[in-house]
């Protein structure tokens, strides 16, 4: 199973050698990440595609204590959280 971070160096690398796939992401990135990570993405989750440039840097938090209800809490605290490990295809 991948960690979230090897995931996402895995989507990294192949979007930096491949332009089809870099487009498809850009595109529709749900169905790309679903399809070279061999998961469902749920309904629920919202994918948002950031790509920075020379200029322009992206950095990414993780949810707030303060924002998560008590169900994000129980899914957090039993290790359920969507993107925390991946099938390794």
């Amino acid at each position: 199973m991948l960690s979230r971070a090897e995931a996402e160096q895995r989507i990294r690398q192949r979007a930096a050698s491949d332009a089809d796939f870099r487009e498809q992401l850009r595109s529709d990135p749900r169905s790309a990440l679903a399809a070279e990570l061999g998961v469902e993405i749920p309904s629920e989750v919202t994918v948002h595609l950031h790509e920075e440039s020379l200029s322009e840097v992206h950095l990414v938090l993780p949810p707030s204590q303060e924002d998560l209800s008590d169900a994000d809490l129980e899914m957090v605290a039993g290790g359920t959280a969507w993107g925390e490990g991946f099938s390794d295809v």
